[in-house]
């Protein structure tokens, strides 16, 4: 009676190692398909105008990773000229928004603009904002994508459900927007990390989306 006593503390000590290993796992595993999704996003960024469209299909990526469905290279590729063909606008519009505020940017650290310290902090919220709408509008479109629900949204409808949950969940825009600038503070400590830095905000729009979708109505 005794030893089998002992067998069953023993077994009970045994199953919280083996949770541990599984949920260890999963934590690599994830930790993982956002590196790769990182690097995906870097490669499929290269021409400029495809950067939230490379954004939005490693959102898919790494949602699909979290919510158990299959992933590899070959369905990001698929996802990547999906959101390529629909998204195209937004990656114009964004490269166009990124030109004229880096331009604000550099008069104001010039000082030729009167009031430059005020203009450097308006430029700075502005490319904050821009990145949080179109880093939402790309999470937006991932999602019937990455549960295999049909294509996502058209550019258009992709950019309205991203300003209004921009606007609606105030925290988590505040949050994509810490994620998106310490992705901007790594790269520029070690810009090696821009290989990283695209799967890095990909999780963090995930995770916002994942906290909105779990509030209380």
């Amino acid at each position: 009676m005794a030893a089998g006593t002992g067998r069953g503390r023993e077994g009970r000590r045994k199953r919280p190692a083996g949770g541990g290993e599984t949920r260890t796992g999963a934590a690599l595993g994830l930790f993982a398909e956002v590196v790769l999704a990182g690097v995906l996003v870097a490669v499929g960024s290269l021409l400029l105008v495809t950067a939230v469209p490379s954004l939005a299909a490693g959102v898919a990526h790494v949602r699909r990773q979290v919510t158990g469905h299959d992933i590899g290279v070959a369905r990001f590729v698929r996802d990547w000229w999906a959101a390529v063909r629909a998204l195209w606008p937004l990656g114009l519009a964004a490269v166009g928004v990124a030109l004229l505020l880096a331009l604000d940017w550099r008069l104001a650290r010039a000082d030729v603009l009167p009031g430059a310290g005020v203009v450097a902090v308006v430029v700075a919220v502005a490319a904050a904002a821009v990145v949080v709408v179109l880093a939402r509008a790309a999470g937006a479109w991932s999602e019937p994508v990455a549960a295999g629900e049909g294509p996502g949204l058209t550019a258009r409808e992709a950019l309205a459900v991203g300003a209004q949950r921009t606007q609606d969940d105030l925290t988590g825009t505040v949050l994509l927007a810490v994620a998106a600038a310490l992705c901007v503070v790594f790269v520029w400590m070690l810009p090696p990390l821009v290989l990283v830095a695209g799967g890095l905000l990909a999780l963090a729009v995930v995770g916002v989306e994942t906290r909105r979708r779990g509030r209380p109505a």
